[in-house]
């Protein structure tokens, strides 16, 4: 009897056990499989390639593998983290025809190429996951949608691109000087990659019970580009996955029915001490300073004299700026260019006596046979732009030419991107003021405050607090704290400070500002006799020459009159991508030298000077780029 009441007991605590359901808290996917990618895009010379015509689809098959965790929410979805690495590379290809003629025969025959630019593209992906059952449970899915967005980081982008003979069978390239008949025509790193890929993806998978908490998880995918692989072209990969990943579930049971609860014991509760509200207590403490005024030596922006068209095209293209207002002109350099024309027409107003001639040209018959009418309606194009902004038409006169005067080099794409150009020569007026001396007033001084964090619980007072003073901040990691920053104000041409500057703090979300009173009469003044504080001018040459043009001697002589005997001159040279390294190397030395030596011979004054040469200081990705390139750039101090 005993012995049967005791086998009844265990079957029933096994019962009970068994019905104990696990409560799932995390699960863990590693996995990898194959991927199918389509890509779609107007390939040409984008990223680096040499244009050997369009390409517009590719695609290719790669492998990839992931590491994911899973964090149920509810019963009816949970949130993924995804991370893991896929191959995206991918194959373009074109057929290619040329013309040419049988040097055998003499007879004309079409040389037909199969043109293939081979990409490979492998990328770290992030992506956020809702996870949802569509049959079965969360955590048993028959089949299950997980849907959201995908972040890709680069981790390889480059290219090859190979073109072979199709036919005739007896057509060749020559390498080298050797016939071939497959040649690769450039390789190397996609240039201008996006930095990161934004991807929408969606994926159907379903469950494989292993154990009770090991499952198969077989997954197709899908991922849809948002943008682009390159910033300089359309290019937009559509990427499919197959997978299979081994998913194990973490889970804890829940807790048992609790125990009877004990006696109801009442306690007096503990009083919490009581802390004053947090707040910051700002103190202006001094100032102390000078205005100080005289002339400051400055360098215009420099100035690219032409106006860059697309290959076969006679259209100004649209970063131009087609009116005359050049008063928010950028700064830089390579941005200013595209405020040439308003530049023009107001020198042109400036200087009424001044003549325009606009020369047209093209990168040369090989690639515009349309020649000099082409030339020609570039010209026409960029005279009426400038008839339309104010410049009197009986002003400006026109030129075509196949090849500019100073020509870059053909062979090269970047040196016929430079030649699809309208140069605009103006005459009878300086092209460009290079330097100017500019008067100024300045309020110069030290400001003291003092900032003390005060109330709040101990445990939630904050590390650090700001403190600003006149728009600039330094961050302090004291809670009570005094500190003196430098004050520097403009002032207008009455040379009068402002009555008063600001002060504030900030810290654990509170936040104190106060006025500081500036004395004006107590202020005393000094004045520069002139300021080289900044001063940076970038002076241009023409392509592949050293020689000093009018306009760079024109500036040099200004500089030599303005600035104090005794003055140290520091002489950059630089050169364009173009050409070989020696090379270039060779013409920045030579720049930077020929531009000691022209001052030298044309002042009596003791400066000293420091030359050298320095790596492009301005992106090679464009032509105006390249053109301020050719320069050097002078410091003085």
């Amino acid at each position: 009897m005993l012995r049967t009441s005791v086998f009844g007991l265990l079957i029933s605590s096994t019962i009970l056990c068994a019905q104990i359901q696990r409560i799932e808290t995390l699960a863990i996917r590693l996995g990898g499989g194959l991927s199918n990618t389509s890509h779609s895009g107007t390939l040409s010379n984008a990223g680096g390639m040499i244009d050997c015509g369009t390409l517009s689809s590719g695609s290719g098959l790669g492998t990839g593998g992931y590491l994911a965790l899973e964090i149920p929410m509810s019963t009816w979805g949970a949130f993924g983290l995804e991370v893991g690495l896929t191959d995206r590379s991918g194959d373009f290809s074109r057929t290619n025809t040329y013309p040419l003629r049988d040097s055998a025969t003499g007879n004309e025959v079409t040389l037909t190429t199969d043109y293939v630019l081979a990409t490979t593209l492998s990328n770290l992906d992030i992506a956020a996951q809702l996870q949802m059952p569509l049959i079965g449970t969360l955590q048993q899915r028959t089949l299950g949608l997980s849907i959201g967005p995908r972040i890709a980081l680069p981790m390889t982008a480059s290219f090859v691109q190979r073109e072979s003979v199709v036919s005739p069978p007896t057509g060749v390239f020559f390498e080298n000087g050797q016939p071939v008949q497959e040649r690769v025509i450039r390789q190397g790193a996609l240039q201008t990659r996006s930095s990161l890929l934004f991807f929408l993806s969606s994926a159907l998978e379903s469950f494989i019970p292993l154990s009770e908490r090991l499952s198969l998880v077989p997954r197709v995918s899908l991922d849809y580009a948002l943008n682009d692989v390159l910033t300089d072209a359309p290019w937009k990969p559509l990427t499919i996955r197959l997978d299979v990943a081994l998913r194990m579930s973490l889970t804890r049971t829940p807790p048992m029915a609790p125990p009877p609860p004990p006696a109801l014991i009442v306690e007096q509760p503990m009083q919490q001490p009581a802390f004053a509200p947090p707040s910051l207590e700002l103190t202006p403490r001094s100032f102390s300073g000078e205005i100080v005024t005289g002339n400051v030596l400055r360098a215009s922006t420099p100035i690219v004299n032409a106006v860059f068209f697309d290959s076969a095209a006679a259209v100004i293209p649209s970063t131009y700026r087609r009116d005359g207002d050049i008063s928010s002109m950028s700064t830089d350099a390579v941005d200013a260019h595209s405020w040439i024309l308003g530049r023009i027409a107001a020198i042109v107003a400036a200087n009424p006596s001044a003549r325009v001639v606009v020369e047209g040209a093209t990168s040369g018959p090989a690639t515009e046979p349309e020649g000099v009418a082409l030339a020609k309606r570039r010209a026409e194009a960029v005279r009426s732009a400038l008839i339309s902004i104010g410049v009197p038409a009986g002003s400006v006169t026109t030129a075509a030419t196949i090849s500019p005067r100073i020509a870059s080099n053909a062979d090269l794409p970047g040196g016929r991107a430079e030649n699809r150009r309208v140069d605009i020569v103006v005459q009878n007026a300086p092209l460009q003021r290079f330097v100017l001396t500019e008067e100024f007033a300045e309020l110069r001084g030290v400001a003291t405050v003092a900032s003390r964090y005060v109330g709040g619980a101990p445990d939630q007072r904050p590390e650090q607090q700001t403190i600003t003073i006149n728009s600039r901040d330094t961050v302090v990691r004291s809670l009570d704290a005094t500190v003196s920053m430098p004050v520097v104000v403009r002032l207008d041409n009455s040379g009068e400070p402002p009555s008063k500057i600001s002060a504030s703090s900030s810290a654990g979300g509170q936040f104190a500002e106060r006025t500081m009173k500036i004395d004006g009469a107590s202020l005393q003044r000094r004045r520069i006799t002139l300021s080289l504080d900044g001063f940076v001018a970038t002076l241009r040459f023409d392509y592949n020459s050293a020689d000093l043009s009018d306009d760079v001697k024109t500036l040099l002589r200004q500089l030599a009159e303005q600035i104090p005997a005794g003055s140290t001159i520091t002489i950059e040279g630089s050169a364009d991508v173009l050409g070989s390294q020696e090379r270039n190397r060779q013409l920045s030395a030579d720049r930077a030298d020929n531009t000691e030596a022209f001052i030298r011979s044309i002042t009596s004054k003791s400066f000293v000077f420091s030359t050298s040469t320095q790596s492009s200081p301005y992106s090679d990705d464009t032509p105006q780029g390249r053109f301020l390139n050719r320069s050097i750039r002078i410091r003085v101090r």
